[in-house]
Formats: structure tokens, sequence, C-alpha cells
């Protein structure tokens, strides 16, 4: 569509937009746009098989993205130093180019392997710029030009496997990224699950943290209500034991006052038996 058109910017955002702008006010040309990469977009592609997949390249990988997706579909690998260009490959659907700071070039082969390169070419000392394709239909040969940092162009022969497309290639690739779409939607559901069984959990145990709170402080609270009695209970049972021993006391000298009486009557009895011994002469 040549009203729209596919920008990358140096926050290694993805963008999309439109040529002429909207009749309505605050309208933009930009519709749309996306995290790509930690660092700027230093490379920016439309693949030539397909008109909406896009290639970005930035920081230590490069992207594939189909349409409007708010992420990739397919997302390298980290290389052990940063890419600094990127191309597809013009006659193979499933291949691509990258260009690294240390001067070499990997070659990844989607039909073959999505997880690493499939080649590593070491091309140049010094950091890659720019790679450029040149073929010739009529005698089967294939040609990268690849620039340098210092400004040399170094002329590369791409091989047979590489530039030669297989069988019902650009199906198969079709078929790659549609099932890719179809994972990234799923992880995005399920992302989406995750965000609310999540806060699902956070809550349940927001509510087991207040229950655990409650039953704490509820068990603190009785555990001072239980003091508090038991010191009570200890006072009042020290007062009483004061009150035992008065009675005690009391009862006490009560006894020793019943018992001088009864040793006074013991005392009369006995002289009143003395008495009638003596005068019946048994005295």
């Amino acid at each position: 569509d040549a009203t729209k058109f596919v920008a990358a910017t140096e926050d290694g955002e993805l963008v999309y937009g439109i040529w002429q702008l909207p009749e309505e006010e605050g309208a933009t040309h930009i519709q749309s746009s996306y995290s790509a990469h930690y660092g700027p977009v230093v490379a920016l592609e439309r693949s030539p098989f397909f008109q909406d997949i896009m290639l970005t390249v930035g920081d230590w990988t490069f992207n594939v993205f189909r349409g409007t997706t708010t992420e990739p579909v397919l997302k390298s690998s980290y290389s052990n130093t940063y890419l600094t260009t990127g191309r597809f490959s013009p006659t193979r659907p499933g291949v691509i180019f990258t260009g690294r700071s240390d001067g070499g070039i990997e070659i990844w082969d989607l039909m073959d392997r999505s997880h690493e390169a499939s080649l590593d070419h070491n091309v140049s000392p010094v950091a890659v710029t720019s790679m450029e394709f040149w073929s010739d239909a009529s005698s089967n040969v294939q040609l990268l030009a690849v620039g340098d940092a210092q400004g040399t162009l170094h002329v590369l022969e791409i091989p047979r496997n590489l530039r030669r497309a297989f069988a019902n290639e650009e199906g198969l690739v079709q078929t790659l990224l549609d099932r890719e779409v179809g994972r990234v939607d799923y992880m995005r559901e399920r992302m989406t699950v995750r965000g609310k069984e999540l806060s699902i959990k956070e809550a349940e145990d927001e509510q087991k943290k207040q229950a655990a709170d409650e039953a704490a402080a509820q068990a603190a609270a009785a555990e001072i209500a239980a003091k508090e009695a038991a010191e009570a209970a200890a006072q009042a049972l020290a007062t009483g034991e004061g009150e035992v021993v008065e009675e005690v006391e009391e009862e006490d000298g009560e006894t020793k006052k019943l018992n001088k009486a009864d040793e006074a009557e013991e005392a009369r009895y006995k002289k009143i038996e003395d008495d009638f011994k003596e005068k019946i002469g048994l005295a």
C-alpha cells in the first residue's frame, strides 16, 4: 500500500504510519509503534517474498515481525557481539544474513535451524557496515558485497545451497510463520490468563495474610487477657489466704478457749470424785 510506510527509530521501536494525514483534530502520521530492540534499530527491510514480513536488526539480535503484530514472531538468539546490519536473501525466502561489529557475518537458514546461525564467516577485522546482493540468473551466480568500517569492499560468492531455494520453500516458510504467529498469540493469551491468575493469587495471599494477622492479634489479645486474669486471680488468692489465716487464728484462739473450759470442767469433776472417795473411806 503506497499510502503506508514502516520506519525504525534510535529508541528501538518499529513504527507503522501513513503518508496522508487524516482530517481530524490531533491526527498523526503514526498509526502504531512497537518495541523491537533495546538500542537503536540499525537495519530494517521488507521480505522480497512476503509483503507483511519485516526484518529488524539491533543490539545483539534480529527480529521478524508479521503485519502489525505487537511482538516479533521470530527472534534470534543473542549474538556474542553487536549486530550492525541485516538482509533477507533475494532468492531464498528462509535465509537471513546479518553483519556483526567484529567483522563477521552470520547466515541463518530457517529451513535448517532457527535457534542458531547455520554459518558464521569472518569477513573483516573491523565492523561490517553494509551488505548488498547482486545476482545473475543466466550464470547462476549470486554475489554479496560487504562494506566495513574502514571503507573496504569485500565481495563474496554465495554457495548454491544458500542461493537456490528448496522445492516449495516459500510455502514452508509461510507455514513456519503461521505456526509462530499462533505461538505468539497463545503466549499472549496465556500471559493474560497468568496475569489474572497471579492477581487472584495475590488477592488470596493478601486475604490469608490479613486473616493470619487478625488471628495473631486475637491470640495476642487472648494471651494478654489470660495474663491479666492470672494476675487478678493471684492477687485475689493472696487476699483470701490472709482471711483464712485470720479465721484459722480465730478458730485456733476459740479452740484454745474451749480447751481451757474443758480443763476447768475436768478439774471440777475430779474434785467431786475425790471428795466422794474421801467420804466412803476410799481415799
